[in-house]
This record gives C-alpha cells, sequence and structure tokens, in this order.
C-alpha cells in the first residue's frame, strides 16, 4: 500500500473520530452527569435508610452518608424533600468514586440478598468506616498522577481492599494476583511514562475521545504482568476508573498507539455505561446472539461491542501513517480487519434492537441511536483498508468473515433448538425435524443444517449447567 494511501485512509478514520455520537458536547456530558448524580444519590440514600433501620447499624450509616452533599445528617430519610443538584467534575463527584459505589453496592447486597430479614452483623460490615476511610485515602491520593489529572493506583492496592479485591476479579477473571509481578516504584514511572505518551497520541489523532476520556475517569489502576496479552476493563460497578494491566512486552516495545486504542476502547465502555445508568433502563432480555461471545446477551450489551470495537478500530487506522516498519503496519492492519470482522452481523444487530425501543426509552437514549449508523461507516472504511490488501489476503480475511457468519447461525441454531427466539435481522426460515435435534435455518442467504451440540452456552442469565442442557433446572443462584 503506497504512503499516500495510507495516509488518506488515516485522514479519513480521524474524520470520523470526529463523528463520534456520544458525549460530543461538555452540556451534552454535564446533562447526563447530573442524571447520574440525583439517580445515584435517591438509591444511595434508599439503602442507607433500610441499613439505618437496623439494631447498631446507625453509627456506621451516618459516618458512610457524610461523604454525599445532601444525604448526610438523616437526609436519606429525606430524599423527596432534597433540592436538585448539579454534578462536579469527575474528580470531585462522590457518586462516581469507584471506592464509594463499591461499598455502596455491597452494602445494598447484604439488604437484598437475606430472603429471612437483614442481619445487622452482616450489614454492618459494609459500615467499617476505617476500611472505607482506607480505600477512599487511594482513590483521593494516587501513588502517581498523569498529567491529564487521571490518578494511577496499582492493582496490588487494590487487591488488598476485601471489597475493591471482589470488583477486581470480577472485572478481570485471569487476574493471578501473588503470580503477576509487584508494581514497584522503578514500574510505576515506566508506566506513566508510557501513558503519557499514548494520551499524547490520543489528544492529537482524537481530540473528542481524549475529552471523553479525562471527563470519565478519575483513576487508572495499573500493574504489570510479565508475558502478554495485556489487560484493559472497566465495569459500571467502578464508576470513573478502569483497570490496565500492561504486560513488560508493551512497555518495552513502546507500543503506545495499541495501549491508546485499548484505552479508548475502555472510554466508551465508561460512557456508554454512564449514559446509559443515568437514563432509563434498556430492555434486559437476554435475546441477541454476539459473535464476540458466542451466546445471548442484551441489547445493552451488543451496543457496548458495537460502539467499542470500532472506535478502537477507527483509532488503529488514523495511527497507521505513523507506523514506519511495514512489517508491524502489516501486522496491524490484518489485526484491524480481523478485529472487525464480527462486527458484520452484529451492527444490523444492534440496529434492529435500536428499532424496537419505543416510549420513554428512546426518548431518554437519544444518542445511542447514531451508535449503529457510526460504526457502519467505520466497518465500510475498514472495507476499504481491506481493499487494499494483496489477493491472498482479501481472500483469506473474506474466508474469515464467511467463518464468523456461519458460526453466527450455528449459535443461533443452538438456541432455536433449546426453545429460544433470538433476534437477528439475517436470520430467514427455519424448520426444526421432529426429533428436535435438527434445525434448517436460512441465515445470510445461506442454508444451514444444524445439530444440537452436547453442551452450549446460553447467555448470563442461564447456568452453563441450564436445564435444557444438563436436565436440570439452575438454582436461583446459578441464575444469578
Amino acid at each position: 500500500m503506497s504512503a499516500s494511501r495510507i495516509q488518506q485512509l488515516a485522514d479519513e478514520a480521524r474524520h470520523l473520530l470526529r463523528g463520534n455520537p456520544l458525549m460530543a458536547s461538555t452540556a451534552s456530558l454535564q446533562r447526563v452527569a447530573t442524571r447520574n448524580l440525583l439517580k445515584r444519590r435517591f438509591e444511595y440514600g434508599c439503602t442507607l435508610a433500610a441499613a439505618s433501620k437496623l439494631t447498631d447499624c446507625s453509627a456506621g450509616v451516618e459516618a458512610l452518608s457524610a461523604y454525599f452533599p445532601g444525604l448526610a445528617d438523616g437526609g436519606y430519610t429525606r430524599l423527596l424533600e432534597l433540592p436538585p443538584a448539579i454534578a462536579e467534575p469527575v474528580s470531585a463527584d462522590p457518586y462516581r468514586s469507584s471506592v464509594l459505589a463499591a461499598w455502596m453496592s455491597g452494602l445494598a447486597r447484604s439488604l437484598e440478598w437475606q430472603a429471612g430479614g437483614p442481619d445487622a452483623q452482616i450489614v454492618s460490615g459494609y459500615l467499617q468506616s476505617d476500611l472505607i476511610a482506607s480505600d477512599l485515602e487511594l482513590e483521593r491520593q494516587p501513588a502517581r498522577q498523569l498529567s491529564c489529572g487521571i490518578g494511577l493506583i496499582s492493582t496490588e492496592s487494590l487487591a488488598r481492599s476485601r471489597v475493591m479485591q471482589a470488583l477486581l476479579r470480577q472485572c478481570m477473571p485471569n487476574y493471578r494476583g501473588s503470580d503477576d509481578p509487584t508494581t514497584d516504584d522503578a514500574e510505576l514511572d515506566r508506566i506513566v511514562d508510557h501513558l503519557e505518551s499514548a494520551f499524547a497520541l490520543i489528544a492529537e489523532l482524537d481530540v473528542y475521545g481524549y475529552q471523553r476520556l479525562i471527563a470519565g475517569l478519575h483513576t487508572l489502576h495499573v500493574g504489570v504482568r510479565r508475558e502478554s496479552p495485556c489487560s484493559f476493563s472497566s465495569s459500571n460497578e467502578l464508576p470513573g476508573s478502569a483497570i490496565i494491566v500492561l504486560s513488560r512486552e508493551r512497555l518495552r516495545d513502546g507500543d503506545h498507539a495499541a495501549t491508546a486504542a485499548q484505552l479508548l476502547h475502555q472510554a466508551g465502555h465508561v460512557q456508554l455505561g454512564f449514559y446509559t445508568t443515568s437514563a432509563a433502563s434498556l430492555p434486559g432480555e437476554f435475546q441477541y446472539v454476539s459473535p464476540y461471545k458466542e451466546d445471548l446477551q442484551t441489547l445493552e450489551s451488543i451496543l457496548h461491542v458495537v460502539y467499542t470495537i470500532p472506535w478502537e478500530c477507527a483509532f488503529g487506522m488514523a495511527c497507521l501513517s505513523n507506523e514506519a516498519d511495514p512489517e508491524r503496519r502489516a501486522w496491524k492492519t490484518a489485526f484491524i480487519i480481523t478485529y472487525a470482522a464480527r462486527q458484520v452481523p452484529l451492527i444490523d444487530i444492534a440496529r434492529k434492537g435500536i428499532e424496537r425501543l419505543g416510549g420513554d426509552v428512546l426518548l431518554d437514549l437519544p444518542d445511542i441511536a447514531a451508535i449503529p449508523s457510526w460504526s457502519s461507516r467505520i466497518l465500510f472504511l475498514v472495507g476499504q483498508l481491506l481493499a487494499e490488501e494483496p489477493i491472498a489476503h482479501r481472500q483469506a480475511h473474506f474466508a474469515e468473515r464467511q467463518r464468523v457468519l456461519d458460526r453466527q447461525a450455528w449459535d443461533i441454531g443452538q438456541m432455536l433448538l433449546r426453545g429460544k427466539e433470538p433476534i437477528d435481522p439475517r436470520m430467514g426460515r427455519r424448520e426444526i425435524d421432529d426429533s428436535g435435534d435438527n434445525v434448517s435455518l436460512w441465515y445470510d442467504g445461506k442454508l444451514h443444517v444444524i445439530a444440537k451440540a452436547a453442551d452450549h452456552a446460553m447467555g448470563k442469565d442461564y447456568s452453563r449447567y441450564a436445564e435444557t442442557i444438563r436436565g436440570y433446572a439452575p438454582s436461583e443462584m446459578e441464575a444469578m
């Protein structure tokens, strides 16, 4: 591919980045932040009010409520009388503190999970003011701070907290704890240098992405591991923060473009999650098959993938003109094309899911309607990148896309054979045979004859040992 063509595609990618549909304006972000504050204030207030009724819990409730303006001094008992509020910047907003969110979430669960009535001893475990203050001090006085204001805390510090540790393992199931190297001062310095370069690259190529990144995050929990791959993760349970574990290879090679793209991916999760949790809830039914997860997902989880991965791909394309090494550029080009291949069915699935929304949901979340079309334009640009590849490479990529579609049809067939009705606009006529073990399914204009597999995951609302697979109903805990 010629240098001029690489530059042209990179420029087009930068143009698409400027059209990012969420949080393009400061005013929009402020409205969403204020809605988030009011919604969390009410939820936290209800939790504190319930806990305050238990014997020996009132002092702990008062100490915890003091962190939240309006809820202190018994304000949690007067929720309907509280005045309107305006959200502060992310670093000063207690309702976007990951530590306070984690402790409040634990408190809420301790009240909800006890069917026979909350036990004060269990509830008080989430009202330990000294432990809360210790966790919060790490967040407010980070080990390092980037020039943009985002603080860095080592993952070892996160793992030492009983409450935060559970969220670390939830976000990063492959976190090995003591098996990962300790992040000492020298390692932290290398991480700071690496992230500063990555943030500078984002500021250069995606100014809106940079603004959203620093407006949405106050903390990065960072660590290192001996081997690849790197891990990037975020969660609605940890608002205002993300978890990043860089490999020593990444730090050694200085692939700032890869880190920058993955940071924006997490920024997309944080922003979309912030947007959806601040507004009316999206339907929670597991009705969509994701080619990235190969099981049933909700519309919200589909939107997260349709929003973040194209964003990451577009930024990767914008960086191609900066890559001088032809081999590395060829590898990164192949990665972008392959990574985007699963978006082929997914964008249409997201569009169909949005079409099915109505009433207050879509009125409350108008910007999400633009996500599929924006992502589709990025996918079209990836197609132009593919067209520049040598013919043998193009054939391999087209074969991969067909494999994605064939696998999507197979997964949908497994759902149909288990009595589920996934939604996918590429799905046509289907017929299950008399035995119930085979289905003939038209998908994307191709006929597939699919046999029922012995074991197949069916989404987060079904246990791996659901009755359709193992012959018995999941327990209440499995369903959770």
